[in-house]
């Protein structure tokens, strides 16, 4: 570790920091960048080189003279001349305190540095971004809103020393974290016991201290797991280029050093267990590609424990007495299938002839409900599970996405036993980065957004037709339908205007319990076509409503080339029920022919290609 002296601006390199009284700073950096370690060796050895000969010998173990920190940085002088007034010779400054040129000396900083910040006697947080005469306590402060709440390094940073001290951007003192301790916990979420040290950051779920970092930016990817290490107390080599790698191998570390089984507890959680018998979906998550990330145990990042605040870690004695079984100590054995362990599990058994299972935790939520996993079974008796599933609620739509149920009724627990279970632990880096309709063929269900292509469009205007959106979507040199899993057909449209016709094309979620995406055809007006001059001017569209037009052909030829007219009844409206997501409608000599397509990279959004056809061109040539 280097410390830098706040009067020479040289270096001492020391071994047991703990054995040192230093001031240790936290701050922000800049986005035009701060000073390095290698700038500030500069600045050192050109001061050296300027001195005599025989000076130089004589004050080469007494420091520099000050001209070093007069070349520095505003911000390493301002530290500097701060640690000074408070009595301190040595202080660490991350920014120039550490040569990053050394993976060796990079790595052993980031996985000290915690250690580093807990071992100072005081740190000072420089606000770079707070007036000195602003009042941190009002509503809308700029303490409140200061950058340096939302970094990610900044948390183990708060977290560490016993002192901290927030200071403007002038250097001048704004108040302690002991004596702001209700404010730091209202914008940060950390507990004031934790933040002043009253209790063991051990003592803290994984699950809450989680939490904390779930809004927290790292330029780097790979520094939102890292920066975390000190949190917990684990230590992990650093590789940056692994991207969001990092993050399960840090809970794969947490695991491995922490008995907590609030790790696996992120994402949506239902808290009304009574649902689960009656409104079980036939489908798991495990179904759809948007969920993908959702179906094993490791989260893809902190971001995921946004709601995870309240949820405690209990003894497994508690447990054992809750439910009323003994659920021995057992290991966990990572395999290339998932974690292999032994969790006490209830079975759900509902109308599909499927089975759900919740696996109880040895956690609890704030009113002290048991928490447990929702897992679905890979292949029925094969002991291998997925995590997450479709619930139905009153009031709501259809089927929402839990990972895990709070446990309100002791009834529930009558059928658990403890049994061994496999899951997955992360998803192959390789899965988003393949084209998610080459791995499984398109589900056609909504929530999402259908792209009309810019070529389609234009096709359409020299077939004589412009294309406009009701409702629901986006008009650029694509159009966008936007589809939720509230948006009827009727409500949102693509609407084909010709000359002496209009066709509108209304998209939405079908009324069913599947989520499917429907469409439905209505249309008004003279039907011309420019390509076949005899085509019928008598046949008009009447307006079908949420049904799908069906109308009649012109004649047993015409009939025989326009052989697909749609049903309006569920299910023959959805498109997962077309063949290859395309399907053919007649009215008079006119064919409308709709293909719908999964985008390249997520099976969330559709690409629809609407062809207007003459059948009478196509009679013509049987």
């Amino acid at each position: 570790m280097w410390l830098l002296d706040t009067s020479s601006g040289s270096f001492l390199h020391v071994d047991r920091p703990h054995e040192h009284r230093f001031a240790i700073l936290s701050h922000v950096w800049r986005s035009n960048g701060e000073l390095s370690f290698q700038d500030l060796r500069a600045l050192q050895l050109n001061a050296e080189r300027k001195r005599p000969t025989i000076s130089r010998i004589l004050l080469r173990n007494k420091g520099l003279n000050d001209s070093v920190l007069s070349k520095a940085s505003d911000k390493i002088r301002g530290c500097c001349a701060l640690a000074r007034r408070h009595g301190y010779r040595w202080v660490w400054i991350d920014s120039c305190c550490i040569d990053k040129t050394s993976s060796t000396e990079l790595s052993e900083a980031i996985n000290s540095m915690y250690g580093w910040y807990a071992a100072a006697d005081i740190c000072f947080a420089y606000l770079e971004d707070v007036d000195d005469d602003h009042d941190p306590r009002l509503k809308d402060s700029k303490f409140r809103r200061s950058r340096w709440f939302s970094r990610g390094w900044t948390l183990q940073e708060l977290i560490a020393p016993a002192v901290v001290v927030f200071v403007s951007q002038t250097w001048r003192l704004i108040g302690t974290k002991a004596d702001l301790g209700d404010l730091v916990e209202e914008i940060t979420g950390v507990d004031r016991a934790t933040l002043t040290h009253a209790i063991s950051l051990d003592s803290v779920s994984v699950a809450r201290r989680m939490s904390w970092a779930s809004k927290r930016k790292t330029t780097r990817e790979e520094d939102r797991a890292y920066s975390l290490m000190g949190i917990f107390g684990v230590n992990m080599p650093t590789i940056y280029g692994e991207g969001p790698n990092s993050f399960r191998r840090l809970q794969e570390e947490i695991l491995k050093h922490i008995p907590d089984q609030t790790i696996f507890l992120w994402g949506p959680i239902l808290y009304d267990d009574e649902v689960l018998y009656r409104n079980l979906s036939p489908d798991s998550s495990s179904d759809d590609s948007r969920y993908w990330q959702s179906r094993s145990l490791f989260a893809w990042s902190p971001d995921a424990f946004i709601n995870s605040r309240n949820i405690a870690s209990i003894a497994l004695e508690k447990l054992e007495c809750r439910i009323g079984i003994r659920s021995a100590l057992s290991d966990y054995a990572v395999t290339s299938h998932g974690i292999s362990t032994r969790l006490p599990i209830i079975p759900l058994h509902h109308g599909t002839g499927k089975t759900t299972y919740l696996a109880v935790l040895a956690s609890e939520d704030a009113e002290g409900r048991l928490l447990a996993l929702l897992l679905y079974p890979q292949r029925e008796g094969s002991g291998r599970y997925y995590v997450g599933h479709y619930v139905g609620r009153p009031q709501s739509p259809p089927y929402v996405h839990y990972r895990a149920v709070a446990i309100r009724s002791a009834d529930i627990l009558r059928n658990i036993q403890v049994q061994d279970v496999c899951i997955p632990y992360r998803q192959s880096s390789l899965v988003p980065r393949s084209p998610i309709h080459l791995v499984s063929p398109p589900k056609f269900r909504c929530p999402c957004d259908v792209i009309i292509p810019g070529w389609v469009i234009a096709r359409l205007r020299e077939d004589g037709f412009s294309t406009t959106l009701a409702a629901g979507g986006e008009e650029e040199a694509d159009l966008t339908l936007h589809i939720t899993e509230t948006t009827a057909p009727s409500e949102c449209a693509l609407v084909l205007g010709g000359r002496n016709e209009t066709i509108r094309i209304h998209m939405g979620r079908c009324t069913c319990m599947g989520r499917f995406l429907c469409v439905s055809v209505a249309g008004s007006g003279t039907p011309v076509s420019k390509r076949a001059a005899t085509a019928s001017t008598g046949d008009t569209l009447v307006e079908l409503g949420p049904a799908l037009m069906s109308p009649p052909a012109k004649s047993k030829d015409v009939g025989r080339v326009l052989t697909e007219s749609l049903d309006p009844r569920c299910p023959t409206g959805h498109v997962a029920s077309w063949e290859k997501g395309g399907k053919d409608f007649a009215y008079g000599l006119r064919r409308l022919r709709m293909t719908f397509s999964a985008w390249h990279t997520r099976q969330d959004v559709y690409t629809l290609e609407v062809h207007l056809d003459c059948a009478e061109d196509d009679v013509s040539g049987l």
